[in-house]
């Protein structure tokens, strides 16, 4: 059994901010790179606006060292590109806006909407983007504590990745899972890892 260097934490009903341009590209990649016209552009700030009573937001992450690690995160301990040192610590994590959100996505499929369909798409995957870019900055303050840096954010594609990290979260208590047709539930879920660079001389190793 794998444990980690504090509890895994769980927060639940943090607030979103997605970003208009994040949104706008997100859309006209779905759009095979289309104009955007100036009546998408309040349509996508109408949405963001209205996205807020539908966002279920959750999230759990823990912290392991090498010696803590289960095998099958040790490529993550690697030096990054360029570097020459790997991580002191990783924290995994999970982060979820919930179900809701992808419940209005397929009204609109439902209704035939196909434009809007798109649009509430490009929403919530900056939405799912900044619930991670939450949970990393709530790392990169305990990574400065302990006179740490956070390196560059590893959002996990890989299916035995994320399932991984979902099970080593004991994700399914926040109705999160990742079945075997690589079905992620909720769909604008995001999994990764938060390396912790290595701490100043004047600290020790992360407690």
């Amino acid at each position: 059994m794998t444990t980690a260097v504090g509890p895994v934490k769980k927060i639940r009903k943090f607030r979103l901010h997605p970003r208009p341009s994040a949104v706008l590209r997100n859309l006209k990649s779905l759009l095979d790179n289309a104009q955007i016209t100036p009546e998408l552009e309040k349509a996508a700030e109408a949405e963001a606006l209205g996205s807020i009573h539908r966002l279920d937001t959750a999230a759990l992450y823990g912290t392991w060292t090498p010696a803590q690690a289960p095998a099958w995160m040790e490529p993550l301990w690697r030096p990054a590109p360029g570097g020459t040192k790997g991580p002191v610590c990783l924290t995994l994590y999970t982060a979820t806006i919930g179900t809701g959100f992808e419940l209005e996505l397929a009204e609109a499929l439902s209704r035939g909407e196909g434009l809007r369909a798109r649009l509430l798409t490009a929403l919530g995957e900056e939405l799912a983007d900044q619930a991670a870019h939450f949970i990393e900055r709530l790392v990169s303050e305990e990574a400065r504590q302990d006179s740490c840096e956070l390196e560059d954010r590893r959002d996990f594609s890989d299916p035995q990745d994320i399932r991984a990290t979902l099970e080593l979260l004991d994700a399914a208590r926040l109705a999160m899972s990742y079945d075997a047709a690589s079905h992620l539930t909720p769909r604008f879920t995001r999994a990764g890892a938060l390396p912790w660079g290595p701490p100043s001389k004047h600290r020790g190793r992360p407690k």
